[in-house]
């Protein structure tokens, strides 16, 4: 069991086989999905549609019949199937494209193809800016950048710079910019201006008391256990969220997968039912040459990065199971996210010979809610990965790892905390006299979650499903924004987009074929 959870973490990295991943999907009129509709008028069941299934529907409301109810329940049917059921009468048209669908009369078909601009989804307002610490002047990273008490936001890159959108009903609403160490700005959305800069004031961020009651680590850890079911949502909940994932040689990029996708987020007291992927948009750099030295298939990475959620999975220095070869300490109490939290730092004890992690988490000192953790595997488990977790590698190589990061943050909405984001940074040192190779590979995996709606959906198609085994399709990357319609991503930095760049006429390079398979 506790060899299995360090597996999925390094899974990232290891030398596998290709596999094709599920990209071709039918038309969206052809997808299977379930409905349950009781009573209910027919504009709210295309409603109810759209939110479980990311399904957009355009159409004339006086076409539509909506001063009757109906009751549908529909289980693995196609969406044409659904819609047709739906509008019993023949006279209705429906017309699918992308993950939208239009419906119309018969009679007013137009003779002319539909522009695709109007199959998008609603109109939304774009925010761009960059954020800064107002004292040095440098950009700050990873600063959370959304919606006032609603789950949707973005975070900036590592230049400072980040990019919202935002539907035009938000338009007067409050944007929250925060980050750990610095005062939280408010503005409203509508007002801030285009690239605008914005500069967040240090402040500390211990909590300066005359007590602070004393805890052992053991009993926020109980209390943290015990309190899951009431931090942490008990329903399904539908997330959808941005995955970046980064391969460096040396200093050099040499690819680049990115992805917007669906998680469908199980309850979190349910143990057995993991959490399933569907992506809805993704690309994958063109390989270049130095990366045939070593045939690493990134596989599985939106899959994996889900796996971090350690409250979700209850990872070892949580589990009461394993709590016995860690080392606990209550380091202090700080202000994060506006909430004062215990920094309870872990360590597993000397002479533990299995894979342990060493690090800190940010507990709430009010609800005992998990909000922070990073960590990373200990001398020992860095010992071991290369004879226990590199399961393949060409003939006279030598692989070594450097380090393996993980970083995991939850934000709140009505009183329940969600994955907010997730990072995995692993480093391993290649070595090969015969090829005359001597460099170290990098691999970061981001996710944000930029949107969180409850949902009755359970389960996605397994057609669509994305599993640890699918890599992405490799396709020419551009940074046009508007690949990513109106999906909230994290914006490239600028050594990002220069690497990008030199992608493009990589593809026509004659490069040799690896060996490795």
């Amino acid at each position: 069991m506790f060899r299995f959870r360090l597996v999925w973490l390094i899974s990232t990295l290891l030398p596998t086989l290709v596999y094709a991943g599920r990209q071709q999907r039918d038309s969206v009129l052809y997808r299977i999905i379930s409905l349950d509709a009781d009573n209910m008028p027919v504009t709210l069941i295309l409603d109810k549609i759209s939110r479980e299934n990311g399904i957009f529907f355009s159409y004339d409301a006086q076409l539509i019949n909506n001063e009757g109810r109906q009751t549908l329940h529909f289980s693995q049917r196609s969406v044409l199937e659904i819609l047709q059921a739906i509008f019993v009468e023949d006279h209705f048209h429906f017309l699918g494209k992308n993950n939208h669908i239009i419906i119309s009369d018969r009679e007013e078909i137009p003779s002319t193809p539909i522009h695709s601009d109007s199959l998008r989804a609603p109109p939304v307002f774009v925010l761009t800016g960059k954020v800064i610490d107002r004292e040095t002047h440098d950009p700050l990273s990873y600063v959370n950048v959304s919606l006032l008490n609603r789950p949707i936001g973005t975070i900036t890159n590592a230049d400072g710079d980040f990019i919202l959108k935002l539907p035009e009903e938000n338009r007067n609403d409050t944007i929250l910019i925060s980050s750990l160490g610095y005062a939280r700005q408010k503005r409203v959305a509508g007002k801030l201006q285009r690239e605008e800069i914005i500069a967040l004031q240090p402040v500390s961020v211990k909590i300066r008391e005359v007590r602070v009651r004393a805890i052992s680590p053991s009993e926020i850890l109980a209390n943290l256990r015990k309190n899951i079911k009431l931090n942490y949502s008990d329903e399904n909940q539908l997330l959808t969220g941005f995955y970046r994932e980064t391969v460096k040689q040396d200093d050099e990029y040499i690819n680049i997968s990115e992805a917007v996708m669906e998680i469908l987020k199980a309850p979190y007291e349910s143990l057995t039912r993991e959490d399933k992927v569907h992506l809805l948009k993704a690309r994958r750099s063109p390989e270049v040459q130095p990366f045939h030295w070593v045939n690493f298939k990134l596989q599985g990475g939106p899959h994996t990065i889900t796996m971090l959620d350690v409250v979700k999975r209850m990872e070892s220095f949580l589990d009461p199971e394993y709590e016995s070869i860690y080392h606990y300490s209550v380091q202090q109490v700080i202000w994060y996210k506006n909430h004062p939290v215990f920094v309870v730092r872990f360590k597993p004890l000397k002479n533990v010979e299995t894979y342990c992690f060493e690090g800190e988490m940010y507990i709430d000192r009010e609800s005992y809610a998990l909000l922070y953790a990073r960590f990373s595997l200990d001398e020992y488990g860095l010992e071991m990965a290369e004879e226990s977790l590199i399961m393949k590698k060409p003939k006279g190589f030598r692989v070594k790892p450097q380090y393996v990061d993980y970083r995991i943050d939850y934000s709140e909405f009505n009183g329940k905390w969600h994955l907010h984001t997730a990072r995995a940074s692993i480093a391993f040192k290649v070595k090969s006299q015969k090829d005359k190779v001597n460099s170290v590979f990098y691999s970061v995996s981001d996710l944000l979650v930029t949107n969180v709606e409850d949902t009755w959906l359970r389960r996605f198609p397994v057609k669509d499903l994305f599993t640890i085994k699918d890599v992405f399709p490799e396709m020419v990357m551009e940074y046009d924004e508007t690949f990513w319609e109106n999906y909230n991503i994290i914006r490239p930095d600028e050594d990002l987009q220069n690497a990008v760049k030199k992608f493009i006429p990589a593809k026509n390079l004659d490069m040799p074929k690896s060996d490795s398979k």
